[in-house]
């Protein structure tokens, strides 16, 4: 019975290796970005950098992200602060930063 188990275990930990068969763990920041960011940098809206767009976010990246915090928590040019988002805690706004960042390299 001990050898199925372990037998059963080996099977299920290379499927999840070979195969990808295992759930991704989604980015804390990815359901912020949803449901507050997407509208405007899933297109561009107002000259906001998109999602994605390496070139866009390449200087913006370049200057740390104690500046991407400060816009993303304050406001940037038309973006307002927290996306327009005020119910948003700091810490869900890094995140988002984060997660799109981290699609943007």
């Amino acid at each position: 019975m001990k050898l199925l188990k372990f037998q059963s275990l080996v099977a299920l930990l290379v499927c999840m290796l070979v195969t990808g068969c295992a759930e991704k763990t989604p980015h804390p920041g990815e359901q912020v970005w949803v449901n507050n960011c997407k509208v405007c940098h899933e297109v561009g809206l107002a000259g906001s950098p998109v999602f994605g767009d390496v070139n866009a976010w390449k200087k913006r990246i370049a200057r740390g992200k104690a500046s991407l915090y400060e816009h993303a928590l304050n406001g940037w040019g038309d973006m307002p602060a927290k996306g327009g988002n005020p119910d948003l805690t700091d810490d869900e706004v890094k995140q988002a930063v984060e997660y799109m960042v981290i699609n943007s390299q």
